[in-house]
């Protein structure tokens, strides 16, 4: 139930702030409540777990500034598969009509997934709770230790917080915060999923 809460958190507002603009962020909510379970439906035929779906995820990885280990901003959904990194199946994103979810390796669209524009490839990653970014921010990091590795972090909607990725200006982590330390992270970059 967390899980399904968390991605709402970190989804929605990322959808909802592109659909205003670059660089804009819009106070209106669309898609899913907060701390609703998204729905989700089938992109196609459901197909049984696949190899890649069984699979685990490389050890070490780091989320920025250009994606998730070998998986990188702007990879066509091809390029992203060969990465070993996305699982099968894919689900549309019910509040990015446009877009593709894909689970990672290992996951599933709720423990971490990478989203796929039509238009752009790869614009989200929601990481894994084991990730870290290049500042050694991740799961269970408090408050004041991601305000001092992101001195803009900002309030967003839903009670998250954003900052400019270093070493990329085009993209943004979000922060879904829990007592006062990080509960998951996502990063986005040129997304366009919002209709």
């Amino acid at each position: 139930m967390r899980r399904n809460a968390l991605v709402g958190l970190l989804v929605v507002p990322l959808l909802t702030m592109t659909a205003c603009g670059p660089g804009t962020a819009s106070a209106h909510h669309a898609g899913t409540p907060s701390g609703a379970p998204p729905a989700s439906t089938s992109s196609g035929p459901s197909h049984a777990p696949s190899a890649s779906s069984q699979a685990t995820l490389p050890a070490g990885l780091v989320l920025g500034p250009t994606g998730l280990g070998p998986l990188h901003f702007g990879m066509t959904t091809r390029q992203a598969t060969a990465t070993g990194m996305l699982a099968t199946p894919a689900t549309r994103a019910p509040e990015a009509d446009r877009c593709t979810e894909y689970p990672l390796t290992g996951g599933t669209v709720q423990d971490a997934f990478a989203m796929v524009s039509p238009d752009r490839g790869v614009v989200v990653i929601a990481a894994p709770r084991a990730v870290r970014t290049p500042q050694h921010i991740g799961a269970g990091s408090t408050l004041a230790q991601v305000q001092a590795a992101y001195p803009k972090l900002a309030p967003s909607h839903n009670g998250t917080k954003v900052a400019p990725v270093p070493g990329n200006p085009a993209a943004q982590y979000r922060f879904a915060f829990d007592g006062g330390t990080v509960l998951a992270i996502s990063m986005m970059d040129n997304q366009d999923c919002a209709s």
